[in-house]
């Protein structure tokens, strides 16, 4: 399931500044992503906002607008809010009008060749990779919760793709070892190397206990749609 969410900054939390959407019931994914974003130095009104606030020593706020729609209609709530929100008076950072993003936007050769020249040769001083690797020292990411990764497949979950997508899938992955049988000669240093290899015990019970909650959701939702079916 899909939802729309506004984007404001703690420092003012009651202005919404921006409007999306996301194919998960939560905005939470999409502000990260924003946050990854405006990081990488990406130049748009909305990633200046972000490191302005974040100067100013804000956060960005994720709120749910909506949730519980396909993401087709997704899309239809996204333009009625940002035109809500506009008409509020509220100065959002959105360049468009919504329901479309930048979803399928290419940009023309001549615009990535300009892209390229202005990036040619730059490089970040040895200070600024110091700072980056500190901040990273010691540091391990959190991995993603059962629940979260079981929404992930949900949301995934009866979405056709269309011929031509699944062309574009199966020319990536030719030529690519997946598929391709392993030689013997492999399959015996994959074997070598698995041999006399034990897990702890503490770590098989992690994996059960992980796989059992899993599955448990994944029975739960199967139950909902089954449910919703039959109504």
């Amino acid at each position: 399931m899909s939802c729309v969410y506004a984007l404001s900054s703690s420092l003012e939390p009651s202005v919404v500044r921006y409007i999306g959407r996301s194919n998960l019931d939560d905005g939470e994914m999409r502000r990260l992503a924003h946050l990854t974003e405006a990081k990488r130095g990406n130049r748009s009104h909305k990633n200046n906002w972000v490191r302005s606030v974040q100067k100013a020593g804000g956060e960005i706020v994720s709120t749910v607008l909506e949730s519980g729609m396909s993401w087709d209609e997704s899309a239809s709530m996204e333009i009625f809010h940002i035109a809500h929100h506009r008409s509020l008076g509220c100065n959002l950072t959105n360049m468009t009008d919504g329901g479309d993003g930048t979803v399928g936007c290419t940009k023309s050769v001549e615009t990535r060749a300009k892209i390229s020249a202005s990036r040619k040769g730059k490089r970040l001083s040895d200070e600024v990779y110091a700072r980056q690797a500190a901040t990273r020292t010691g540091k391990k990411r959190k991995p993603f919760s059962v629940e979260w990764r079981a929404n992930i497949g949900a949301s995934f979950r009866g979405k056709p793709l269309s011929a031509e997508h699944r062309t574009k899938i199966s020319n990536g992955l030719k030529g690519k070892r997946k598929g391709i049988p392993f030689t013997a000669e492999h399959r015996a240093n994959l074997s070598a190397a698995q041999k006399g290899v034990r897990h702890a015990a503490e770590r098989n019970a992690k994996t059960s206990a992980t796989m059992l909650a899993r599955n448990k959701i994944i029975r739960e939702q199967q139950r909902g749609e089954n449910n919703d079916v039959a109504c």
